[in-house]
């Protein structure tokens, strides 16, 4: 038996399996309220990191410390600022899938106010791009990922051995890569420059007008706490900021239909109020952090940028970078070896596999399992032959258990022992079971010619 057949009836026997269609159910249950805990974790965690560090630096010079002690607190707020952040994309990846919470409102609501406007992006937006990943995943033509890292130039030329994966890591410390790999971001997932995409509209000429709207207020609204900061009063950090916020908000809210993109996946809420929003939440931190400096002498603007802002241009995107580079890579494009199970443990787990990101074959399984069922979810695969002959597990990320046999590590499982090429092209036309979808027969039936060919 071919390993392609060996696999594409592996994966129909599991499909088939009685039990696990009746466990399914159970765990696709999703609720209201249990990822308000992790949500509130990670806030926490960064107001924590962020209180610490800006009380440290305050009387660091009372206390006696030489200004170099500054570098390593920094540096801690930093790298605990960025992980936190991959923490709110991943909490946006649940509310993508719906399952950040059950009710529909709240769940888009919650993912963009709580969790991806912070971060400079939108659910809506990386909805698009990434449910094109799981329909398409590994498809080098069809795959956003492929593209994004390309672009990024973050791919790599699977399999490849430790030293070359090591040497692309440590190139990320030039920081030149990861402020490349955050701007080819935002124009996948914040404003859909890319072109391509399987759920964009053809043929429909791009205005851009919200973009570029949303581009100028956060231009002014910078503008305008520079010179009242430094010519002006502290009233005028409030004022002018509101009418510039007021005034694109009636912008948006007259702009005619023709002026927004149009995709074939339908939002949750017109995209108008998804730009107001960010807009406004935007505002009201600059606004509020400027007028604080400016009344009270406290540098409260000065230290939220240097942490937050440079977070969203470094380690934040160096945590996502230790993550896509490997989710797929070396991995081909069946149902059950696209990607693999990552056993970290905990710090890496916060910082690098946030929100159930280290369950991923799972996830790739049943996209609209909860993060929170996805190891129990593994747990009971692993009671299925097909299941746990198929699954690559994959424990630490540089260094190796002591014990043998064991399983590879993320740089062994990304080199030529671990290269997978079965022949099965698994195209997961159900994820977009759950959206609205115009032409919706457009788009399946490009998985549909894949599967044929």
């Amino acid at each position: 038996m071919s390993g392609h057949t060996h696999h594409e009836e592996a994966a129909a026997d599991l499909r088939r399996d009685p039990e696990v269609k009746a466990r399914l159910r159970e765990f696709l249950k999703t609720d209201n309220f249990t990822n308000f805990f992790y949500i509130g974790r990670a806030w926490f965690i960064v107001a924590i990191a962020l209180v610490t560090a800006v009380y440290f630096f305050e009387n660091r010079e009372a206390w006696g410390l030489s200004f170099w002690w500054n570098v390593p607190v920094y540096l801690f707020a930093l790298f605990t600022v960025g992980a936190s952040q991959h923490q709110f994309a991943g909490a946006g990846h649940e509310a993508v899938h719906h399952t950040l919470f059950k009710n529909r409102k709240l769940n888009e609501l919650a993912g963009d106010y709580l969790c991806m406007f912070p971060v400079m992006t939108s659910v809506y937006q990386f909805r698009l791009y990434h449910l094109a990943h799981h329909q398409f995943v590994n498809d080098p033509e069809r795959d956003p990922d492929f593209a994004l890292l390309k672009d990024s130039g973050h791919w790599m030329d699977f399999p490849v051995g430790k030293l070359s994966f090591i040497k692309m890591m440590i190139r990320q410390i030039l920081l030149i890569d990861l402020v490349k790999y955050i701007i080819v971001r935002v124009r996948y997932n914040t404003i859909g420059s890319h072109k391509g995409g399987p759920y964009q509209m053809k043929g429909e000429k791009r205005r851009r007008v919200p973009e570029r709207l949303t581009l100028a207020l956060f231009f002014l609204v910078l503008l305008n706490c520079a010179v009242a900061q430094k010519w002006g009063e502290p009233w005028m950090l409030i004022v002018f900021p509101l009418v510039i916020w007021g005034t694109i908000a009636v912008v948006l809210a007259f702009l005619p239909e023709a002026s927004f993109d149009k995709a074939r996946v339908k939002p949750v809420f017109h995209r108008r109020f998804m730009y107001m929003g960010q807009t406004a939440l935007f505002t009201g931190v600059i606004m509020t952090l400027s007028y604080i400096q400016a009344s009270t002498g406290f540098m409260a603007l000065r230290y939220f940028s240097s942490l937050w802002y440079v977070a969203i241009l470094t380690t934040f995107p160096f945590f996502m970078i230790l993550r896509q580079v490997i989710q797929h890579g070396n991995g081909d494009r069946g149902w059950l070896t696209n990607t693999r199970v990552f056993q970290m443990n905990p710090f890496v787990r916060y910082a690098v596999f946030p929100f159930g990101m280290d369950y991923h074959l799972p996830h790739h399984m049943y996209a609209t399992i909860p993060h929170y069922r996805l190891k129990a979810f593994h747990e009971f695969l692993m009671s299925r032959e097909n299941y746990r002959e198929s699954c690559q597990l994959v424990d630490n990320y540089l260094i190796p258990e002591a014990e043998s046999p064991r399983n590879p590590t993320v740089v062994e499982v990304l080199g030529p022992e671990y290269a997978t090429d079965n022949g099965e092209i698994h195209i997961d036309d159900t994820v977009l079971d759950d959206w609205e979808v115009e032409e919706k027969d457009v788009i399946l039936s490009q998985g549909r010619r894949a599967k044929a060919s």
